[in-house]
């Protein structure tokens, strides 16, 4: 498999994921700002750490936005200038 067509599959497959894991990350930065209630707080921790959905489902996460990164820097310094 060409290491861009990895890199397609794999961004567009964890695209959603990613996106929810910025989208709860961006919120928690109010956190001490009392803009929301405590549930709220633990309900956006617990989606943001993946506990809400599933154990263990941050580590493959994380698996993935690392394939992302790698091999966009290998197909960065890879291409023809």
């Amino acid at each position: 498999m060409k290491i861009r067509k990895l890199h397609r599959i794999t961004a567009i497959t964890f695209a959603p994921f990613f996106i929810l894991f910025a989208l709860s990350g961006i919120a928690l930065l109010f956190r001490k700002a009392d803009v929301y209630s405590k549930d709220i707080k633990s309900l956006l921790v617990s989606i943001h750490t993946w506990e809400a959905i599933a154990p263990y489902i941050g580590i493959i996460g994380g698996l993935g936005l690392l394939t992302v990164v790698i091999t966009g820097i290998i197909i960065f310094f890879n291409r023809k200038i």
